[in-house]
């Protein structure tokens, strides 16, 4: 009967990632921006690091004991799981990190990029030393190594999710619609929590079993609720790519008579009604993205909309 419900306990998380990971997958085809693309990828590469390296460990930890294997086996069996699992956690935490700035038209730094992926190979190539330092030659005790191995995953997880959180609310300062800055403040604290609530049972885990399946729990189901949060973000704030219909032109004519715009600014007008983000925008036309969001600007305020969605509900 324990063994039911720990099958349980473990299926649940996955088909929750599961799902989430469809929702992504809709998310990114229905919005071809760069934001949904990469967080797609995020969950993707969560979910195999998740059901490979902390699941895959569990599950072949629970079939060694059966099989009545000596600990030290069991314990180098775990620690080989998780190790090869790493790059797909530092790549999911860099794409998480990537799509929030794509989020406000940026890109994150060459030399951010260099410096993250310079300090993670050596954390992966240091953690390998050490791990067959144990597992070969006996050097160095496995409580103390899988000990390291979970308060250095905790820090990892503390630095992404909060120094994210503190870029969401210094670069949100500069959105002038306040729903729109609400909207992802609350995404942003929604991965706050997650952050809270994943570092609470890992460090509690070494006193209980149970610690652990709470910790996958939430690990791989909690991405659900920012999703769900997101695709109402996005439904309110961003038009979905798409095909122009054919008496937009004359319809855009009109509007932009109206409303006293400009050639450049109707090209503007067109590329967001198309579903283009400003980044696409500024691509497309040869501008920079200042000059996009100045466009932008004075597109609303000679229109006397809010956002994207407003204005393309204009011309219709």
């Amino acid at each position: 009967m324990a063994e039911a419900w720990r099958l349980i306990l473990l299926l649940i998380p996955l088909m929750a990632g599961g799902i989430s990971i469809f929702f992504a997958f809709r998310l990114m085809k229905r919005y071809r921006i760069a934001f949904t693309s990469s967080f797609f990828y995020y969950m993707v590469f969560l979910y195999i690091f998740g059901t490979y390296s902390l699941a895959g460990a569990g599950i072949l930890e629970q079939l060694l004991t059966r099989m009545e294997i000596d600990l030290k086996v069991i314990h180098s069996a775990r620690l080989y799981a998780i190790f090869l699992g790493i790059p797909f956690l530092a790549l999911a935490k860099f794409m998480f990190l990537r799509s929030i700035t794509e989020f406000f038209q940026k890109k994150p730094a060459t030399a951010f990029t260099i410096f993250y992926f310079l300090c993670l190979t050596a954390v992966f190539v240091i953690f390998g030393v050490y791990m067959i330092r144990i597992t070969y030659f006996d050097l160095g005790e496995y409580r103390d190594f899988i000990l390291l191995q979970r308060w250095i995953f905790i820090g990892f997880i503390w630095a992404t999710y909060l120094s994210t959180y503190l870029y969401i609310l210094f670069f949100s300062a500069e959105i002038s619609d306040l729903p729109a800055k609400k909207h992802i403040r609350i995404f942003g604290a929604w991965y706050l929590a997650f952050m809270v609530l994943c570092i609470t049972p890992l460090a509690l885990s070494g006193y209980h079993a149970i610690f652990r399946q709470v910790f996958l729990l939430v690990f791989l189901s909690w991405h659900l609720i920012p999703i769900l949060f997101l695709n109402v973000y996005l439904n309110k704030y961003q038009e979905p790519e798409r095909t122009l219909p054919d008496d937009f032109e004359t319809s855009l004519l009109a509007f932009t008579e109206e409303h006293d715009i400009s050639k450049r600014e109707s090209e503007v007008v067109r590329l967001i009604c198309r579903g283009l983000s400003n980044q696409e925008i500024s691509e497309t036309l040869f501008i920079s993205l200042q000059t996009v969001k100045d466009h932008t600007h004075r597109i609303f305020v000679k229109t006397g909309v809010r956002n994207r969605v407003q204005l393309s509900n204009m011309i219709r």
